[in-house]
């Protein structure tokens, strides 16, 4: 009994003494002049490579083994907008023992950014439908921008007699002068040219939609079908596919040409895994029936509702895409078989410029700094130059950032960060700076853009999916799994995620895969935990505003293309979403098809904004979940392609 009794002393005192090597620091930081919470701070004992990031609260949490660290190890503490801080370990104990909070002082372009309601305009933006949701509400001449809320409301900062300038997708612009800061209603008006065209379209769609057991009106069927005909096709429409992709909200596309299959439904990750059945007249399929002649299609309804799909089955638990024929499936309207051999109109026969060999007229900063002889002059003539702006573009700063890139890497980096300093309160801008930032690799700088922009954009799936894939980049790698988790579940409040839900798995799928040992999976379903997951090739596009037109055209080895318009009178339904949920994305991936060369070809098609346009991010992988996974990172000025050009051309081996 004595020998237990001293076994179980020796267990419990191991116990107590392991217990005394986990330190864990918890503070709130704030900001100095306001006292209000930073949030997105990033926290790190560089030398130890220990790191964490506050809350939305400005909450700090950091645990560590106490052997590991010294009191004379330095903690440092930075955020976009605010002093860098850093100080001795053992210094912030003492500090920690009288106060949790630590202040942070702001940069002078940021003072003010979290003062809460003081020197703000509030309000509402509406329609004669009801509020807006969406619409961009910025400071006239200046980069100041917000965005309205689910309930129509935005508070920006300014005061009375600053412009407002308010856009919206299909409505007219408006400038409205600021006479009550506190209660400004201010009512849109549709645009007259699109409104016509998208009435019309949806008053084709209300008549009469496909069900499970059906045609019947959208009154009586009582849960959502949502039915596209076929004089709604877009133009360029060669093959099932083009139809299907991007035309209905909330579906998302897995897979590349005829092997793509659909995802309907995005409330949990083993839902969302699952693919759409398809209905054809009553014959069901399982994988996409890429054979139909779209010629005679009547109608296409998405069937994704527990009420529209019971009739089906477990089989239908991933929704169902319902497709009604002009005649008997596979025959003419004589009876015959139709040989889809000989369906046409897709052959690709043009001679379009790689983008790197176009002759683009430089700006007139551009020139201005080619004309000089050395860095000195070139300095001169960019501090010059900028002083005579009446407002600092970020086409400027972006181009002589690229130009003095030759002379000068540090230089042109400070020029870069220029646009954070103007553009501190501007989603649109700040996304611009990031990307280049990852062209340059400059990924920790990178970083603290995104996290701002999470600030500024708290409502917006794109803040949080492009704040993972930074965290990836830095290395925080258990910041990102916490991120794409709580996108997977869809439980941030306010924040739909179920339109990117197929990139979200796909990006978990990597990160396991590649950093098994540095994230926390346990919770993960298996499906997402795959050790043989990879794609051949993957393409993703990022745009910095999805008010932005523009279309991709894709052409494989054989020769045949197919079109995705980002459009509003091809793609209004996606475009709304986009703006309405905040995302800005599109992914493509080739495996297992076609070997030969592939070719990618893009076209601008809106009138931009020559302060603030709108610029792509190219990113290509190949080997996607490989150890020989390459990654390459291209920015590219959209504003600029007004006719169109190839982006990348490559050869697929298989």
């Amino acid at each position: 009994m004595k020998k237990k009794t001293i076994l179980l002393l020796m267990i419990l005192a191991c116990f107590e003494l392991a217990a005394q090597y986990n330190i864990t620091l918890s503070a709130s930081i704030l900001d100095k002049s306001t006292n209000e919470p930073i949030p997105f701070t990033n926290v790190a004992i560089k030398a130890k490579y220990l790191n964490a990031v506050t809350d939305m609260d400005g909450k700090l949490e950091l645990t560590y083994d106490e052997e590991l660290v010294t009191e004379e190890d330095i903690i440092e503490f930075s955020n976009l907008g605010y002093e860098k801080l850093e100080v001795k370990v053992g210094l912030l104990y003492k500090l920690l023992m009288n106060s949790d909070k630590i202040f942070m002082k702001p940069k002078p372009f940021a003072k003010g950014a979290n003062s809460g309601q003081a020197n703000r305009i509030m309000g509402i933006v509406k329609s004669e439908s009801g509020p807006i949701q969406g619409a961009r509400v910025s400071i006239k001449n200046t980069f100041i921008e917000s965005k309205t809320n689910a309930d129509g409301e935005f508070s920006i900062k300014g005061s009375t007699d600053d412009v407002l300038v308010v856009k919206y997708l299909g409505m007219r612009d408006l400038e409205v002068l600021v006479s009550d800061a506190e209660n400004m209603v201010i009512e849109m008006q549709p645009d007259g040219e699109l409104l016509e065209e998208v009435y019309l379209e949806g008053q084709r769609k209300a008549e009469e939609i496909e069900t499970a057991t059906g045609k019947k009106t959208e009154d009586a069927v009582g849960y959502s079908v949502t039915t596209i005909n076929n004089e709604d096709f877009p133009p360029g429409a060669i093959r099932l596919v083009d139809i299907i992709r991007g035309r209905f909200a909330g579906v998302t596309t897995q897979g590349f040409g005829d092997d793509a299959s659909f995802i309907l439904r995005g409330k949990n990750s083993l839902i969302a895994a699952t693919p759409a059945i398809f209905d054809v007249d009553g014959m069901i399929y399982t994988e996409t029936p890429s054979f139909l002649d779209i010629t005679q299609i009547e109608s296409i309804s998405i069937l994704r509702s527990l009420a529209s799909v019971n009739r089906y089955g477990a089989i239908a638990r991933g929704g169902v895409i319902k497709i009604k024929m002009k005649y008997k499936t596979g025959l003419d309207a004589n009876g015959q078989p139709i040989d889809q051999a000989l369906v046409t109109g897709n052959d690709y026969d043009e001679l379009t410029p790689l983008l790197e060999d176009v002759p683009f007229v430089d700006s007139d900063i551009t020139k201005k700094l080619k004309a000089t002889r050395s860095f000195e002059d070139a300095k001169q003539v960019y501090e010059s130059e900028k002083a005579n702006q009446d407002v600092l573009s970020i086409p400027f700063l972006l181009d002589a950032s690229d130009y003095f890139q030759r002379w000068d890497e540090e230089f042109s980096n400070e020029i870069l960060k220029e646009i954070a300093q103007i553009a501190y309160y501007n989603p649109k801008a700040l996304k611009a700076l990031a990307y280049k930032l990852e062209e340059k690799l400059i990924h920790e700088e990178a970083k603290l853009v995104y996290q701002r922009i999470a600030v500024l954009r708290p409502n917006d799936v794109q803040s949080y999916r492009d704040l993972a894939l930074s965290y990836v980049a830095n290395g925080n790698y258990q910041e990102a799994m916490t991120l794409y988790k709580q996108m997977l579940a869809n439980d941030k409040p306010n924040v739909d995620f179920s339109a990117i839900e197929s990139t979200i798995i796909n990006e978990i799928k990597h990160l396991v895969a590649n950093h098994r040992q540095e994230v926390n999976y346990k919770d993960l379903h298996p499906d997402l935990l795959s050790v043989k997951f990879k794609s051949d090739v993957r393409f993703v596009f990022d745009w910095n505003d999805p008010n932005s037109e523009f279309e991709f055209q894709f052409v494989n080895p054989q020769k045949k293309f197919y079109t995705w318009a980002h459009t509003k009178f091809d793609n209004m339904e996606r475009m709304t979403d986009e703006i309405q949920k905040g995302y800005h994305t599109e992914e493509y991936i080739i495996d297992d098809a076609d070997k030969g060369e592939w070719i990618i070809n893009i076209r601008n098609l809106s009138e931009e904004d020559t302060e603030n346009p709108t610029y792509l991010k190219y990113t290509v992988y190949t080997n996607y979940g490989l150890p020989d996974e390459t990654k390459e990172v291209k920015v590219v000025k959209l504003y600029q392609l007004e006719n169109k050009v190839t982006l990348d051309k490559f050869k697929y081996k298989g």
